[in-house]
């Protein structure tokens, strides 16, 4: 087999879990610290929750976050402003009634 078809193969077993690099990434920078490793994160809500609590300019994470200042800083980073909508995708697609949850794989860990 060729080195590309090993890529691309890789790549579309990546996509069809849901990863998003960035998206975990965002997560690893931002809410790791209290939420746990980011699979286990993403399945504290489900995918509609997630959507839910994103809205309206995350409206309802801010809220649910007010008596945490540092956590509240971090949702009003700019960091945060330009990594929400890959966050968003990423806890959508590993919410805990998209199936099985993940864990760590070596790569992805806490």
């Amino acid at each position: 087999m060729k080195p590309y078809s090993m890529l691309i193969i890789a790549a579309c077993a990546t996509l069809s879990f849901g990863y998003s690099s960035q998206g975990m990434t965002a997560y690893k920078k931002l809410c790791s610290k209290c939420h746990g490793p980011a699979f286990k994160g993403a399945a504290m809500l489900n995918s509609d929750e997630w959507v839910e609590i994103f809205g309206n300019n995350a409206a309802k994470l801010r809220e649910l976050h007010k008596k945490y200042p540092k956590a509240l800083k971090k949702i009003d980073s700019g960091y945060f402003k330009r990594r929400a909508i890959h966050l968003q995708k990423f806890m959508k697609n590993n919410g805990r009634d998209m199936g099985v949850v993940r864990s760590c794989d070596g790569l992805n860990c806490g």
